[in-house]
Formats: C-alpha cells, sequence, structure tokens
C-alpha cells in the first residue's frame, strides 16, 4: 500500500507523540489533583478545596517572587540577546576555522546552571573573586564590591550568570536564521554603499526577526521558571532580593513539606507562562510560515 509522506511522516510520529502525552500528562494531571488536598506530611490527607489557592494569592511571598522573576527574566533575557547578536554574527563572517570556533561558542551551554551558579559565585566573591581582582588591577576600583551582598548587585549578577549560560541557545538559533540569509542581499547593499551597521538594522534584523523573538520567547520561559543560577548563587537573599518564585515552590515543598500550596503555586506558573509564551510562539511561527 502506497501512502503519501506527510501520511507516513504522521505515522511515524504518532508514537512518540502517545509517548509525551502520557508522560506530560499524568504528573499534570496529579499535580492538579494534589493541589486541592491539604497533603503536608503531618496531618492526614484530606480534599482542601481552593484553600491551597487561597493561601497562595495571600501570600506576600508570590507577588514579590513574581516581581523578582519577571524583571530577572526580562534583564537575563536581554543580555543573552545581545550576546547572540553579536557572537552569531561575528561567526558568520568567519570562514576559517569557523568549526572549531562554533563548538567553543557554545561550551557554556553544556554546564548546567548550578554548576555555572556555583562557578559565578566564586567569580563574584568579595574575597577571592577573580572580578574584584581584576577590576582592582585595573586601577577601576580601590576597595572590593560585594557583588552577592548588596540587592541590587545581587540581582545584576545573577543576570550576567545566566545570559553566559543562554547566549549560546540565542547563538545557534540567530547564527541558523543569519546562514538562511542570500548573500546576494548584502552584496547588493554594499553596492548601494551601505557600511555594516546599516546592514545589521535594514537587512540582518529584519530577514532575522522571526529568530529572535523564537528565541527571546524560549529564553524568558526558562528564566521565569528556573531558579537554578540563584539557587547556587545567592540562595534568595539578600533580605529575598532574588528570591525567585521557583525558590518560593521549592520551599514550600522540601522545606516547609506543604505539597498541596507547591500543587496549587507549581500550576498557576504553568498557567501564567502559557498565557504569555505560548502565544508569542504560536504567533512567531504562523508569522515565519505565512513569509
Amino acid at each position: 500500500m502506497k501512502i503519501s509522506n506527510a501520511k507516513f511522516g504522521f505515522l511515524c510520529s504518532v508514537p512518540g507523540v502517545i509517548g509525551l502525552l502520557v508522560l506530560l500528562l499524568y504528573p499534570m494531571a496529579y499535580n492538579i489533583y494534589v493541589s486541592f488536598l491539604r497533603y503536608d506530611n503531618i496531618h492526614p490527607i484530606m480534599f482542601n478545596g481552593l484553600r491551597n489557592y487561597r493561601w497562595i494569592f495571600s501570600s506576600s511571598d508570590l507577588y514579590h517572587s513574581l516581581r523578582v522573576s519577571t524583571i530577572y527574566g526580562l534583564g537575563s533575557t536581554g543580555l543573552a540577546l545581545g550576546l547572540g547578536l553579536v557572537l552569531a554574527h561575528s561567526l558568520h563572517r568567519i570562514t576559517k576555522w569557523e568549526g572549531v570556533f562554533r563548538t567553543l561558542s557554545i561550551l557554556p551551554w553544556a554546564a548546567p546552571l548550578v554548576i555555572s551558579g556555583f562557578m559565578w559565585r566564586w567569580m563574584f566573591s568579595t574575597d577571592m573573586g577573580i572580578i574584584n581582582h581584576l577590576l582592582r588591577r585595573l586601577g577601576i576600583v580601590n576597595e572590593n564590591i560585594e557583588f552577592l551582598s548588596r540587592p541590587y548587585l545581587s540581582l545584576i549578577s545573577g543576570m550576567l550568570a545566566t545570559s553566559w549560560s543562554y547566549a549560546p541557545f540565542m547563538t545557534v538559533l540567530l547564527l541558523a536564521g543569519l546562514e538562511s540569509i542570500p548573500g546576494d542581499v548584502y552584496e547588493a547593499a554594499g553596492i548601494d554603499g551601505a557600511d555594516q551597521l546599516q546592514k545589521f538594522w535594514h537587512i540582518s534584523l529584519p530577514l532575522n526577526k522571526h529568530q529572535v523573538l523564537i528565541a527571546s520567547v524560549i529564553v524568558f520561559m526558562f528564566t521565569f521558571r528556573t531558579p537554578d543560577i540563584f539557587f547556587s548563587l545567592t540562595g534568595g537573599g539578600p533580605a529575598k532580593f532574588t528570591y525567585h518564585v521557583g525558590l518560593f515552590l521549592l520551599n514550600l515543598m522540601y522545606r516547609y513539606l506543604r505539597f498541596g500550596r507547591a500543587g496549587a503555586l507549581s500550576i498557576l506558573l504553568f498557567m501564567i507562562i502559557s498565557g504569555f509564551v505560548f502565544p508569542m510562539l504560536y504567533y512567531g511561527i504562523m508569522k515565519r510560515s505565512k513569509s
């Protein structure tokens, strides 16, 4: 029996889709079930109605951690996008040993965020950090800077560490978009007298805007929900200034053993991320398919 390529591809993807749905739907359904229970490892487990959700919405830690996560996510995404644009355009112009340079550029992506956090914690150390050492040797500062003890500096330090980890992901997506732009477009612009900055602003960026959108949304989603950097970098301090919403969730689960409240918070985070990320990704993918 002969079938079309589209039907054959659909049939080949069915087992993987079924397995993915099982791995996603069962934990999600169980999490929703737990969010309606009084499940704290102390009292008997019983149905709790909407009390867990009411507690979450009445907690000041929720709004503070959401604000921290939003600022951190936007800042980290912006820095990673800037680094990714620079790296992608630099790698796009390299013709000799391009494989070596491209491999080196994605190495930070291979390191887990927790490990990266510990590494940057040493680098930002007040007494032993390499950053303070270099700043003093260059004459920029006269005394060590407390990067992880001052509120705003600790948040900015987390953004810098995170952007270093996610910049390779940005670079890969943006470089793929740059490779798809015909070289004749740049040659025509050069004949018309356009310099490199004008080529970037009027050719590279507009023709690569869908990759920029998709990469930015994905990185923001990861940084908004993932507290790994702050888990190892600051632990949420000082004075909860880097208290990421993911740390709030981890504390409910493992420190306070409030599994029902943790389930309610995780469902709320899923709804927030889905309400923002999925429409943006759908818009970017649909606009690209129509163009």
